[in-house]
């Protein structure tokens, strides 16, 4: 048994490529945690268990040490190192896991999405370390190479908005099997971990539905900075092949300035936004200035909460089992899979549109959402 664990130790030394120090401390923590080193397991003395890895031996009373700190490991002069047969109850050991959001508010930390992900790490006896990136991509690349960088830490969950080279070089860094997956956003080009909604398919039925209504003029509607996710690009891709038509929708890119005022829209005119920001910022627009919306608006939304923003439009919503799906892969990652997977998940309903009386005109408030209010 003592050769298994040795060697296995020996093997992730080869493999990674982050400090030898949090190397052995990140090893000897998840096989404590998964049960692989047994309460009551003795080491070798250190110099000897040093030469059996490889390493020096200073380098791995380093580490031995900062486990006893964290009361995973006893270490006492006379008895050596072994793993203690009773946790003191008041610190159990429990993984940390940093989960990543693109942006959150107030409302985050109620919806189903962040709820899912809390419930499955607690199932895993896990502890989540949450983060923010408030919508700025190169502070979630810094953060995601300080998470790396962060022995404690034995995984990471983020719902991406890195660029392809932003994603690049934070892949580059990341240690060999370390637990980095990817929400709703997949990198072509890379070996990484991923779970995605059915973008495309969804997509796809979405298109048939309004290949149905015979209309020749679609509107595909996005946010500038979001141009980019792979998962906006499938749907688009998915739209396309269900129009089945031969010029791809006319394209809308919405930034901060867009000016819609003075554009005319066919009567049969159909506007598809690219995901839930997509769709308020495009009503927002079109209510500003003075705009009524065309008859027929599509979007792709994720959180069934959100759907009360965009009323008039036609909503396919994905079920909120990303982040459980994200965790089950989190999870047989930590127990020793070795191979990245994409799992392309998320099932979706459709919410109709509700008709709005044009007698309602909209102010838009401090914080620049906008509401109703009665004429007169």
């Amino acid at each position: 048994m003592e050769d298994t664990w040795i060697e296995i130790i020996r093997q992730k030394l080869q493999r990674y490529n982050r400090p030898i120090y949090e190397t052995v401390i990140d090893t000897l923590q998840k096989m404590i945690a998964s049960g692989q080193l047994i309460p009551g397991t003795k080491f070798p003395p250190d110099k000897k268990l040093a030469i059996e890895l490889g390493i020096s031996h200073i380098t791995l009373a380093k580490a031995l040490n900062e486990l006893r700190r964290r009361n995973v490991l006893e270490r006492r002069r006379a008895f050596g190192t072994s793993v203690p047969e009773r946790r003191d109850e008041e610190t159990p050991l429990r993984r940390k896991i940093a989960v990543v959001f693109d942006n959150a508010d107030d409302e985050t930390f109620r919806r189903a999405s962040f709820l899912s992900i809390h419930r499955e790490l607690e199932k895993l006896n896990c502890t989540m370390v949450f983060l923010s990136s408030d919508g700025d991509s190169v502070k979630q690349k810094n953060q995601l190479l300080k998470i790396m960088q962060d022995f404690s830490i034995s995984g990471c969950l983020v719902w991406s908005i890195l660029s392809q080279e932003e994603a690049e070089s934070v892949l580059q860094e990341r240690p060999q099997n370390y637990p980095l997956i990817f929400l709703d956003k997949y990198y072509t080009g890379f070996n990484h971990d991923a779970v995605t909604y059915r973008n495309y398919d969804c997509g796809v039925a979405m298109g048939r539905r309004i290949r149905r209504r015979k209309s020749e003029h679609v509107y595909w509607v996005c946010c500038e900075s979001i141009l980019g996710f792979s998962s906006v690009i499938n749907r688009r891709k998915g739209l396309f092949d269900g129009l089945a038509a031969r010029t791809e929708p006319k394209t809308i890119v919405l930034t901060g300035d867009t000016d819609l005022a003075d554009r005319v829209w066919e009567k049969d005119a159909v506007v598809v936004c690219g995901n839930q920001t997509s769709a308020v910022c495009f009503r927002n627009a079109m209510l500003k200035q003075g705009k009524a919306l065309p008859k027929l608006c599509f979007t792709f939304e994720t959180l069934v909460e959100d759907h009360g923003l965009v009323p008039e439009f036609i909503s396919y919503r994905f079920e909120n089992e990303l982040g459980t799906e994200a965790v089950k892969t989190l999870a047989s990652r930590l127990n020793g899979k070795e191979d990245c997977t994409v799992n392309h998940s998320g099932k979706w309903s459709v919410l109709g549109a509700k008709k709005i009386s044009l007698t309602k005109r909209r102010i838009c408030s401090n914080e620049g959402l906008f509401q109703e209010k009665e004429d007169g």
